[in-house]
């Protein structure tokens, strides 16, 4: 398979006969250059921006389908025929509604740090935070972990075949034009796996005849410093050039925590018509990251005690893994059905990913735990994916299939495997009325030589302007990774035989708008796991200092829950937050992995002032968690573990907000943890103490 460094040296050797074409044909023209990036061209009052980010406020006189989806995407289509792109490419779906969606302009108001902090904004996402850049932070969303998670570009998945998941810093989210978010009984038909939650990331695409430029900066304690790039231009009418690039980086707040990495990134597209595009893009990452495993709670203790972090009460001062991971894509875009809505297409794809593993004897002699491990992981998989949608006045229809081939190229865990996989899915969705859809969705999967198929059902109807509710259920299934099927060392074993679990889930919900910019958003979900392939503590003699486990089938496993979700303007004060209670249960017993409530929001002063051309946000906000047992994390295998070790308390930690927008640069000041509260938020992590962060977002044009 040709890398991508071939591919697009092939595309850029065409370039100058492209560019002489285009002047050969050129006419000339007095127009001033298409802006960059329409999504630009924004409304700047505080009251639009609060609408944005209530995510799903019913408007008044809004119907549901097109007009009450959410359609932002940073392409801007010339009016003159130079460069044309059909909106959202590569969006799940293109009716999806608003509280589905964040956009970049969203993004720029919620002071996160990587992928993960801007999902905590979602109801329902619990994210065991190891407190440090660039470790394994485990996404959760109703209580299914990351092995239950989807994250896609553009549609195509990015979990590692390996291991099943995907490291939520290891994405540049500057690159994301626009975040889907699908959680509920419709999330599963979206890709393999995705039976707790799908996150799409939609990749930018750029339409500017001038040279555009944008930088961010943020800094922050343990010089935790993170930096990314990004130019783009138009080099004639029909062709665009991005390439951009970013770092992060970190000391380490413990011993044995540094962080290194590199993510470049290159798109070219090219528009042959107004009706056909071909897009080509690279995504290479190359991370070099220590994994100590936390504190040894035996030595440490509470939190509450620890000062200092001397190297003996770390749990491994020796491990560390090197990740060289590279995706490309050649994707044709184009709108053959006599509607630009109506989007067709087809993306062919490569990804390769080595993970070098290493726990050898720390050369400073700090570290004598007898342990020396040098594994080298090689996975690759490629295929080809294919959506369409097709729009009517009364209703929407999606279509996609995908074909894979995947690969476990070499591992001493794992051994050589490869197997060709694929799929189908659709949804159609009949618009009753202009207040009321009922949609049917389902899924096939052909996958390690065995089929399966998930079904499902939602409704939505808007009782008043001010009132909507909605409703669904599906059962669907997850199938078992390469990691539990057949991992094998000396601290894993399996005492039944892994399944595919069964799950079927229920939700029903309500959301009210208050006033013109406030909304309250309810939800109650059910989900019964069927034959749940669980993670549990395995005692063995083997000396290992990270937790030993076991794969196991759990016959059943049911989760109950509530998810809210508020945005509330009054004058100039804004409130929002989310909130998630849940109780998960294995024979009865709840399993305590993870807290029953859970809640994150803040209070703000919103408004813009000096007629217009400052926009601030200056507030206070929060976050809080019950008590709870978690899961230790174990490196080597990339899997959380059942703590048995000591419980961790309810415990909740605030900040201090400042963001502000000015001309073409965001900027924002964070005081995190003012009190300098010290807690575990995952076994045995402690959260970082009263930290600054600073960060810069800045636009140019020429």
């Amino acid at each position: 398979m040709p890398n991508a460094l071939t591919l697009f040296t092939l595309a850029i050797s065409f370039l100058p006969t492209v560019v002489a074409l285009n002047q050969a044909t050129a006419q000339p023209s007095s127009r001033v250059p298409v802006a960059v990036d329409s999504s630009r061209q924004i409304d700047t009052t505080i009251h639009a921006h609060a609408d944005s980010l209530a995510q799903g406020a019913v408007q008044s006189g809004d119907t549901l389908g097109k007009n009450g989806s959410a359609t932002l995407d940073s392409t801007a289509i010339d009016t003159l025929g130079r460069m044309s792109t059909p909106s959202l490419v590569g969006t799940y779906d293109h009716s999806l509604e608003k509280s589905k969606v964040l956009t970049k302009n969203d993004l720029h108001w919620l002071g996160y740090q990587y992928l993960g902090g801007i999902l905590e904004s979602v109801p329902g996402t619990y994210v065991r935070d190891q407190n440090s850049v660039g470790q394994y932070n485990q996404l959760n969303i109703g209580g299914v972990d990351w092995r239950g998670i989807a994250i896609t570009m553009d549609g195509r998945l990015l979990n590692d075949p390996a291991s099943g998941i995907f490291n939520l810093f290891h994405f540049t989210t500057e690159y994301a034009d626009r975040i889907e978010v699908i959680t509920g009984p419709r999330a599963f038909i979206y890709a393999l796996n995705s039976t707790g939650g799908a996150i799409n990331l939609l990749t930018k695409n750029y339409n500017s005849n001038r040279p555009y430029t944008k930088v961010n900066y943020s800094e922050t304690a343990y010089n935790a410093v993170y930096s990314d790039g990004t130019f783009s231009q138009n080099i004639s009418r029909k062709l665009n050039f991005t390439f951009g690039f970013q770092h992060q980086g970190t000391d380490g707040r413990f011993p044995n925590s540094a962080h290194d990495a590199w993510n470049g990134r290159i798109k070219v597209r090219y528009n042959f018509s107004k009706d056909f595009n071909i897009i080509l893009s690279e995504y290479h990452t190359s991370t070099s990251t220590q994994l100590n495993g936390g504190v040894n709670y035996m030595l440490a203790g509470p939190p509450s005690g620890i000062t200092l972090y001397p190297p003996k009460i770390i749990k491994n001062l020796d491990a560390s893994e090197k990740i060289t991971r590279n995706d490309v894509d050649l994707s044709f875009v184009g709108t053959f059905l006599g509607d630009t809505a109506n989007v067709s297409m087809l993306t062919v794809y490569y990804s390769h990913s080595i993970r070098e593993y290493r726990d050898s004897e720390d050369p400073l002699q700090q570290s004598t735990n007898g342990v020396h491990i040098e594994s080298d992981h090689i996975t690759s998989w490629m295929g080809a994916r294919f959506a369409q949608n097709f729009d009517t006045e009364f209703q929407q229809f999606n279509l996609g299939g995908n074909i894979e081939l995947r690969q476990i190229e070499a591992s001493p865990n794992l051994g050589h495997r490869r197997n060709v996989i694929g799929s189908v899915w659709a949804k159609e969705e009949l618009l009753l009325s202009d207040r009321t859809t009922v949609a049917a969705f389902g899924r096939y999967d052909r996958y390690l030589k065995k089929s399966y198929a998930g079904i499902g059902g939602d409704a939505k109807a808007m009782l008043s302007d001010d009132l909507s509710v909605f409703a669904g259920a599906s059962l669907s299934r997850r199938m078992p990774t390469y990691q539990e099927l057949y991992w094998t060392d000396s601290t894993v074993t399996r005492s039944t035989p892994i399944k595919t679990e069964k799950h079927l889930q229920v939700e029903a919900g309500t959301q009210v708008k208050l006033s013109e910019n406030s909304f309250v958003r309810a939800s109650y979900f059910h989900r019964t796991i069927e034959d749940a392939i669980q993670i549990i503590p395995y005692q063995t003699q083997v000396a290992s200092p990270f937790p030993t486990l076991e794969f196991t089938t759990q016959p059943k496993i049911i989760m109950n829950g509530f998810e809210v979700k508020l945005g509330v303007r009054f004058w100039v004060l804004y409130l929002e937050g989310v909130g998630t209670y849940l109780v998960q249960t294995s024979d009865g017993i709840n399993t305590q992995l993870f807290p029953r409530a859970w809640a994150n929001g803040g209070i703000y002063y919103w408004n813009t002032l000096f007629q217009n051309k400052l926009e601030l946000k200056v507030g206070f906000r929060g976050r809080y968690q019950s008590s709870l047992w978690g899961a230790e994390f174990n490196p080597e295998v990339l899997a959380y573990v059942p703590n048995t070790t000591a419980a961790l308390g309810q415990a909740g930690s605030g900040d201090f907000f400042i963001g502000a927008h000015i001309g073409d640069a965001y900027i924002q000041l964070i005081w995190g943890n003012l009190t300098s509260v010290q807690y575990y938020s995952t076994p045995f992590y402690p959260i970082l103490e009263r930290a600054l962060r600073i960060g810069v977002s800045w636009e140019f044009l020429d």
